[in-house]
């Protein structure tokens, strides 16, 4: 489990997850690209189980 927090409901994370493709992964993986960027690797709210910014909990 992780001690950041997911930017749109605050809640806890676990992982990571892209935004894009939902690949998940332990740890953040720099090397999953997509558009030669791996910005779209985010944490995973554990609350709705979505990449951070496609959040759908109830904001705290």
């Amino acid at each position: 489990m992780s001690d950041d927090r997911c930017v749109k409901c605050g809640g806890v994370t676990a992982g990571w997850k892209c935004a894009i493709c939902g690949a998940e992964a332990d740890e953040h993986d720099p090397g999953h690209l997509h558009g030669g960027s791996d910005r779209y690797c985010t944490l995973l709210c554990r609350g709705c189980g979505e990449a951070d910014v496609h959040c759908t909990c109830a904001t705290a």
